[in-house]
């Protein structure tokens, strides 16, 4: 695969930031971010057009070999974009969170988390079930790539959707035709995933944040506190109600950090034995194995 030139202002984390927000343990994440971002801008993906794609298929010799190959090539290009992606967009939403955080903004951060919980649940949904299902079929894919399958064509219109709908979904109108993997889930359903992660308090955390960013109650009343039986103007409450409502919560919001990296990372993992992408030497530094859907993936891998 061609490469490009290292983007210069690849994302980082700032570890300190991140343990203050988020807790301790989410600092692992920001060391591995910070270790393979440069790495991940490097590769170039391409898509054969579809009307190409469709004639070359039917070449009576070499359209069955074609057709497996850029099928299955372009479905691992989908799954490392769709990997490298979920890592940026999340580090990025961590990034503002902590920016925010620092400088005592209830109403950034509390707008940061509440779009991090969103993504988590997006990348879950789209995302969670890639790496295992490459695993699941590694031999065959790469037998489509290599051209020396004997098997009838492998589809997977599943993952292929799932992928879709991860890089592509969006708001379509009413009167607008579009298939299912382009539309966009309601935001209630992606938090309802991450719930069912067993993130204790993910739902209530969500639903405080959205108190908080929406034009409701709580977010007017941060700015006034009682004192001797007047309520004033208190430009420091704001600070105070954020520590406070972090400090709750610093569990939950690590395990959405948690929720949010795994999947990218468990797919960036696998897709190393195809051997298409530049390779992350330095995951190799980093134990997944107290991740149980790795050591499924991995007992696949090496089957």
């Amino acid at each position: 695969m061609a490469t490009v030139p290292t983007a210069m202002h690849a994302p980082s984390l700032d570890l300190q930031g991140m343990a203050a927000l988020f807790g301790e343990q989410s600092k692992v994440y920001g060391f591995i971010v910070n270790d393979i971002a440069s790495d991940l801008a490097k590769d170039r993906y391409s898509f054969e057009d579809l009307d190409e794609f469709r004639l070359n298929a039917l070449d009576a010799e070499t359209g069955r070999e074609h057709a497996g190959r850029v099928y299955w090539t372009e479905m691992l290009y989908r799954a490392h974009m769709a990997s490298v992606a979920a890592v940026f967009r999340t580090t990025r939403w961590i990034q503002v969170a902590i920016r925010e955080h620092e400088a005592g903004s209830l109403y950034g951060c509390a707008a940061a988390c509440r779009s991090l919980i969103e993504s988590a649940g997006d990348i879950g949904l789209s995302l969670g079930p890639v790496a295992h299902t490459l695993a699941s079929i590694k031999d065959q894919v790469k037998a489509e790539i290599a051209g020396r399958s004997s098997e009838p064509g492998l589809i997977s219109k599943e993952l292929e959707d799932s992928l879709i709908h991860f890089t592509h979904a969006r708001k379509v109108g009413k009167t607008e035709e579009a298939p299912d993997s382009h539309k966009a889930m309601q935001s209630y359903k992606y938090i309802d995933y991450v719930d069912k992660m067993k993130i204790p308090g993910v739902k209530e955390l969500y639903a405080r944040f959205c108190e908080i960013v929406h034009p409701a109650a709580e977010s007017v009343a941060v700015t006034f506190v009682a004192k001797d039986g007047n309520w004033i103007v208190d430009h420091f409450n704001e600070s105070v109600v954020l520590q406070d409502l972090l400090a709750e919560n610093r569990s939950t919001l690590s395990g959405v950090v948690m929720a949010s990296y795994n999947a990218p990372l468990l797919i960036l993992k696998t897709l190393h034995s195809f051997n298409l992408f530049t390779k992350l030497s330095s995951l190799r530094k980093y134990r997944f194995d107290n991740i149980p859907e790795w050591n499924r993936v991995a007992a696949l891998l090496h089957s």
